[in-house]
């Protein structure tokens, strides 16, 4: 008997694997580069390694494929005599596909984030992974390649660049710079080629997964916030504020929100909204309790949101109202650390001040929230940013550098630029926070300023005593910080300058700070250590040429008080 033809839809699937197993031998054989592979990949890799082949051979120029159930949710709608692109589903059928150029309806957003961005992202997406960045680097191309690289060898260590180019290509930055080596000399036939492109397809997918987690909690984020907002009007907030001297509308010009006096309020919001319960978590909303529910993690505080250089939120923080010693938790509470926020690169106010900062505005470093809102309700000519309780970083710095930049403000952390002014309580805890900050402030080529504040009181205690005056007196008696710093040293290191021995301890003591700050403070500092030692100038200058060629290693003496 004749043997019996497969039937239609069994012919039609022997047709695209035959198909499939042409392009792929081109690959193996290298008449197809495998960049032809990837660049079709990152436009729908989703489909598996096969298929985007099927695709790639069928529709040369396609962009973006889904099936007709999938545009239609996407608002758009298949046109009416098209011919799909045919690929095999998983149970090994043949089914249709249809690229965007086929269909019509809404647009599809296709987000273009910048460098900053773009890193950002994907340095919390290696976290979520497990991968630990030691350092702080410049974002841009170089930064991103690095970090997908990274990625790439942690997750599939013989595919390392395949993997970081779809990674990339996800945060639409081009992969053109990356070498790939040649197909035949990994792989020995065209199952071989299959196997390892669906593996590295999984590898990329697992950080795009990761992307998608911190989108899903900044989504979370965001209602949260929507969700404090609409609490605060009749909320205890107001009142709050109006004690402290604030205008009415300081509520919403800086969208202060409340978390109300509630165990659940926010988390059975969230929950109404579609956000699961990991979601919650992810995004340091609330916390599990011993039985396992969650309870919200901000309740009975303003709430201030911190922003990420795009002005997305990354977290919160919630100021205790009542201030009284035995209230529930601690003055300040944080948002946890995790992924998307880190406090220490973060500074509240800093998107609420662009038009400031736009308009050459002074920047002035804060601790708290309410200290950022006071300066800024009274000083016109500054625009306040809080560290929020930590010692100003360089990611911080680094952050507010490149906001002015960005905000077409020049280059304001440079030396044409109005430089960096820090205001801070005059108490002996605020001079070595001063102190401490000089760490990262003595980078800055530009005036580095400190305004130690009257009666040990911060810049809202100011304006709620004694009012806008009285502040802007205060920060216009600021000094350089550099003097402070140098001034402390020489104390510490030669007590009463009584004798030689005392000043060489002295000067050696103050000239290593100055060769560690940026060539702007350096002319001053010279002078002013030669007047106080009753030295020449060429003698600490003569220190000071040691002080910048001698081996690190001789930190400068903190002042007791800090740590």
């Amino acid at each position: 008997m004749p043997a019996t033809a497969p039937p239609p839809a069994a012919q039609t699937v022997n047709v695209l694997r035959g198909m499939a197993e042409q392009e792929i031998s081109r690959l193996l054989a290298g008449s197809r580069p495998w960049t032809w592979w990837l660049e079709h990949a990152a436009r729908y890799g989703r489909h598996g390694f096969t298929n985007t082949v099927l695709i790639a051979a069928q529709w040369r120029f396609a962009t973006d494929v889904r099936s007709y159930e999938e545009w239609r949710a996407a608002g758009r709608q298949v046109r009416r005599g098209e011919t799909g692109i045919r690929i095999i589903s998983r149970n090994g059928r043949s089914r249709a596909v249809f690229d965007i150029s086929q269909t019509d309806g809404l647009p599809v957003e296709t987000a273009r984030v910048p460098p900053e961005t773009a890193y950002e992202r994907l340095r919390q997406a290696a976290h979520g992974l497990g991968l630990r960045l030691d350092h702080e680097t410049p974002a841009g191309r170089d930064a991103l390649t690095a970090l997908a690289l990274r990625l790439g060898h942690r997750l599939l260590p013989s595919h390392t660049a395949s993997v970081a180019y779809l990674v990339l290509a996800h945060l639409g930055v081009p992969g053109s710079h990356l070498v790939f080596p040649e197909v035949r000399s990994w792989a020995e036939d065209t199952a071989s080629v299959v196997t390892t492109g669906d593996r590295i397809l999984r590898a990329a997918r697992a950080v795009v997964d990761r992307l998608d987690l911190a989108e899903s909690a900044r989504s979370c984020l965001r209602n949260a916030h929507a969700f404090f907002l609409a609490q605060a009007p009749a909320g205890p907030v107001p009142a709050h504020l109006a004690q402290r001297g604030f205008p009415p509308d300081v509520l919403a010009r800086w969208e202060i929100g409340y978390a109300p006096n509630s165990w659940r309020a926010l988390t059975e919001h969230l929950r109404g909204l579609g956000h699961d319960d990991e979601t919650i978590l992810g995004a340091g909303l609330a916390r599990r309790g011993r039985g396992g529910a969650l309870y919200d993690l901000f309740r009975d505080r303003a709430v201030f949101a911190l922003r990420d250089g795009d002005g997305a939120i990354a977290g919160f923080i919630g100021r205790r109202l009542d201030g009284a010693d035995g209230a529930d938790g601690p003055k300040y509470l944080n948002s946890p650390e995790s992924a998307i926020f880190r406090k220490g690169r973060l500074l509240y106010g800093l998107h609420e001040t662009r038009d400031r900062l736009a308009g050459g505005a002074r920047p002035v470093i804060v601790e708290g929230p309410f200290d950022a809102v006071a300066v800024n309700i009274a000083a016109p000519g500054h625009a306040a940013v809080a560290t929020c309780g930590s010692v100003v970083t360089a990611a911080q710095l680094e952050a507010l550098g490149v906001a002015l930049r960005a905000f077409g403000a020049g280059r304001g952390t440079d030396a044409d630029g109005p430089g960096v002014l820090l205001a801070l309580d005059g108490d002996q805890a605020g001079r070595a926070a001063a102190i401490r900050a000089w760490d990262v402030l003595a980078r800055v080529n530009a005036p580095v300023d400190v305004a130690l504040l009257p009666d040990g009181g911060d810049p809202a205690e100011v304006l709620r005593g004694r009012g806008p005056a009285a502040l802007r007196e205060a920060l216009a008696s600021a000094t350089p910080l550099a003097d402070l710093v140098v001034d402390t040293a020489v104390e510490r290191a030669g007590g009463a300058l009584r004798s030689p021995e005392e000043r060489l301890a002295a000067l050696r003591a103050s000239t290593a700070l100055i060769a560690r700050t940026a060539p702007v403070h350096v002319a001053r500092q010279v002078g002013r250590v030669a007047r106080r030692l009753g030295l020449d100038h060429a003698t600490v200058t003569s220190a000071l040429v040691e002080a910048v060629t001698a081996p690190r290693g001789q930190e400068f003496p903190r002042p007791s008080g800090s740590s």
